[in-house]
């Protein structure tokens, strides 16, 4: 196992740049996990594999600690500026908090202050308009 750790934390350092413009972070808390902490990619591509990467060690770990958290892990563009709606735009009648944007073309990912988490996919699948509004009704 741990030359499998190894090998992962490797690939990993190998994407990585000092000076990239992406990072592998926890959506939720917005810090970067084990074995992420401090590094930075290059591009959408190497994050988007660095993520896939980081999943796979932790999961890997897990079997080892069953405790370590599991945690959501994704790639988030640094210094992006947080896109932020005002209570007219929003036609919600109250505060939006801000929106963040984040990824690229098809791996984009909107994170909002005070929202409820609404699963979009399944199994890899995009769930229909239905299950997602369902979703969005019993959360609000």
């Amino acid at each position: 196992m741990t030359d499998r750790l190894e090998h992962l934390h490797q690939r990993i350092a190998d994407l990585a740049d000092p000076d990239g413009d992406f990072a592998v972070v926890c959506p939720l808390s917005g810090k970067r996990p084990v074995p992420v902490r401090g590094e930075s990619f290059p591009s959408a591509t190497a994050v988007e594999e660095a993520v896939e990467l980081v999943r796979e060690y932790r999961t890997l770990l897990r079997e080892v600690d069953p405790h370590l958290e599991n945690i959501p892990i994704v790639a988030t563009e640094r210094g992006a500026d947080p896109l932020a709606l005002d209570d007219d735009s929003a036609g919600i009648g109250r505060s939006s908090g801000s929106i963040s944007l984040s990824g690229e073309t098809d791996r984009e990912w909107l994170r909002m202050d005070d929202a409820p988490v609404v699963h979009v996919r399944r199994d890899g699948e995009l769930l229909d308009d239905g299950s997602v509004a369902w979703q969005l009704d019993a959360k609000l």
